[in-house]
């Protein structure tokens, strides 16, 4: 018997959000031994079961059972995938220079002063510079307008030097999530929060141009471990716009049963 079940669990919130997804597998091979004298129907036959032997005894109707099993689950690990990604975004970006004399640029703008936002934004400016992207970052006070914030992204919106606008969620409570996001042109939307491009994304036969990280990330790892993910069963808990719902749309494209536990 094979069968594997992967589970996405979606913690996300207004200050952070993880998914993971773990495959499961059975095989034939160990053995798994159960008490010398098990009680079944003598009407079992080993071919109703196929993964079981059976031991009969003449004198007894009772029947010696050994379940062949093996939990062949695997460790993914996503540290390790990340440096291969690293590296190879530095090659591309490298071919990219000599090639047509473009590097990317990566815009961040973050508004307030909570310290996990800080931290994720730092850890962006350091990721773009150990793969050779450019990096920008605007830095507004927690009491801003919203219109400041838009214009931050018009600015950005227009320069062609940026490839990429980032808005670092959450937005402090007096601005309007789903509009500052939606100003983001949608060619320049790397985190994928845009309709259009969530759209896409539910819809057979369209590519988004960007797909939010974290599910991304996932189904990647799933696909650098060669990890089937066809035909299987799987679970997304949690169903936010930036985790749960995209993660349970990137399983369907690969065509999973996908099941939403909220």
């Amino acid at each position: 018997m094979a069968s594997m079940t992967m589970i996405s669990t979606d913690c996300s919130s207004s200050t952070a959000a993880t998914t993971r997804l773990i495959p499961m597998r059975w095989h034939k091979g160990k053995a798994l031994h159960f008490s010398p004298w098990v009680s079944l129907s003598n009407r079992l036959t080993a071919s109703s079961f196929p993964s079981l032997s059976f031991k009969t005894r003449a004198f007894s109707p009772l029947i010696s059972a050994k379940i062949v099993t093996e939990n062949a689950a695997k460790v993914i690990d996503g540290k390790e995938v990340a440096q291969q990604i690293r590296k190879e975004i530095a090659v591309e970006i490298l071919r990219m220079k000599d090639a047509i004399g473009v590097v990317p640029g990566l815009a961040v703008i973050l508004v307030g002063d909570r310290k996990d936002s800080a931290t994720y934004v730092r850890n962006k400016k350091k990721a773009c510079e150990a793969v050779g992207i450019n990096s920008f970052e605007v830095h507004l006070p927690e009491n801003s307008t919203e219109q400041e914030v838009l214009d931050s992204i018009s600015k950005f919106n227009e320069d062609p030097s940026v490839h990429g606008i980032l808005v670092q969620l959450p937005l402090p409570s007096h601005m309007n999530e789903e509009k500052i996001l939606n100003a983001v042109r949608i060619e320049k939307d790397v985190d994928g929060f845009h309709p259009l491009n969530i759209g896409r994304l539910a819809m057979r036969g369209r590519e988004p141009l960007f797909v939010p990280c974290t599910p991304k990330g996932c189904i990647e790892l799933l696909h650098r471990y060669g990890i089937e993910i066809k035909g299987k069963r799987a679970v997304v808990i949690g169903r936010s716009n930036i985790v749960g719902m995209p993660a349970a749309l990137l399983l369907q494209r690969e065509d999973a049963t996908v099941t939403i536990v909220h």
